[in-house]
């Protein structure tokens, strides 16, 4: 008999340093993944796919020898490009790590059941505000409610439930289309920590790439007994949701949707409609083609954001523009937004996304979302990305797989 002691994934740690631990008790914007780039380039050295870092230089390059044309603050400049280099490490390593790593099933399960266990800590700790605030978000939220968010150990909620939303949308799928042991209990582990971020564009983007992927997918879901099921969760959802408006009109949800389509919901502007028109009056200073240059939003953006937003003492430290589209639009103009979508739309084909459920699910999800948050280096958005356009992991979501009952059969088997 083989006598085993417990087994640690040795991927365990950089995969809860990553989740849990990244920002924590660090000046904001910065992470423990852009402080260890150093070791992560010494890791990539040992694989073929460090080669690909002399991709970074040329193109880097062109752009910055534009930018130095038409002038640019260089401090803020090589320090934006540094932060830029070092996400592209990341991504590297991201990428290095789903070749190596196959045990994502197991280390998904790992975060899920953690992160409840930690949910539950943040709970404990609101009577006290000392320490409640390493666990909570709070904000004037649409300037109705001053209203706690939960975000854990991250700097902000948003940004909490989207590094969630990959665990997420695995046993959301896995719930619609496979197999899922105790599918209440783990619907519940999953979508409690998502409502306590109350983070709507996290939330609405999952919903939406949820319900594109079950039509996308409708014959085969109408072909299987799952289908009642399925249906029978939207059916309450959908009458829970329309008596929560009827009876409760002045809860938070309601009241956010309806400022949102009045135009009055300040934080969905700040994310839309602000962003694109301060990042558009942004890459005109400097050329509307190329962009303004990384770093140069708070350089050229301060009077205009103060101007814009009518707050004279405006500190430079909240001018920014969070909106991934838009922020590429500011600092690359047009032909990064080019270059952004064509690598977008290259990948989605070369990888055949959309042959297999989760990494489409992943794919509509994150391109979704980049219209409406995120920002150019936020390392939780690539991860994302990567995901989708990783080949080989979680084959039972595969479009080929038909559903039976609860049972998984394969075209040709």
């Amino acid at each position: 008999m083989n006598n085993q002691g417990p087994y640690i994934n040795k991927y365990l740690p950089i995969v809860l340093l990553y989740f849990f631990a990244n920002s924590f008790l660090l000046p904001h914007g910065l992470l423990y993944t852009t402080l260890l780039t150093p070791i992560g380039l010494i890791w990539l050295a040992r694989y073929p796919s460090f080669r690909h870092i002399a991709w970074f230089f040329p193109v880097a390059g062109a752009f910055a020898l534009v930018h130095y044309l038409q002038g640019v603050n260089l401090n803020f400049y090589f320090t934006s490009l540094t932060l830029i280099f070092t996400v592209y490490v990341f991504i590297l390593c991201c990428y290095q790590f789903l070749r190596n790593c196959h045990t994502l099933r197991t280390l998904y399960k790992q975060v899920l059941i953690i992160n409840f266990l930690l949910v539950i800590v943040a709970v404990l700790t609101l009577p006290f505000p000392a320490i409640s605030g390493y666990f909570w978000f709070s904000n004037e939220l649409t300037l109705l409610y001053n209203i706690r968010r939960l975000k854990l150990l991250a700097y902000e909620a948003s940004y909490y439930s989207l590094l969630l939303v990959p665990v997420a949308l695995y046993y959301y799928l896995k719930t619609i289309f496979l197999r899922l042991p105790h599918p209440v209990t783990t619907l519940l582990l999953v979508s409690i920590p998502l409502i306590l971020s109350l983070s709507f564009g996290v939330l609405s983007g999952m919903l939406i790439a949820i319900l594109l992927i079950m039509l996308f997918a409708i014959r085969q879901l109408v072909n299987s007994r799952q289908f009642i099921y399925i249906f029978s969760i939207l059916a309450i959802l959908i009458i829970g949701f329309t008596i929560l408006m009827l009876f409760f009109p002045d809860n938070v949800v309601g009241q956010r949707l309806a400022r949102v389509f009045a135009g009055d919901d300040t934080s969905f502007r700040g994310r839309t409609t602000d962003s694109y028109f301060l990042s558009w009056k942004i890459a005109e200073m400097k050329s509307i083609w190329f962009g303004a240059g990384p770093g140069q939003t708070k350089v050229l953006g301060l009077d205009l954001f103060r101007q814009f937003y009518q707050q004279p003492s405006m500190p430079l430290s909240e001018v920014r523009i969070p909106n991934a589209t838009a922020d590429t639009l500011a600092s690359y103009g047009i032909l990064g937004l080019i270059i952004r979508f064509a690598l977008q739309g290259w990948f989605f084909f070369s990888t055949k996304v959309y042959r297999n459920y989760y990494r489409l699910g992943l794919f509509l999800f994150i391109f979704i979302y980049q219209f409406t948050g995120s920002y150019l280096t936020n390392v939780a958005e690539y991860a994302i990305w990567l995901l989708a356009f990783h080949k080989g992991s979680f084959d039972e979501f595969e479009s080929t797989v038909h559903i039976k009952g609860n049972a998984v059969e394969r075209q040709g088997r």
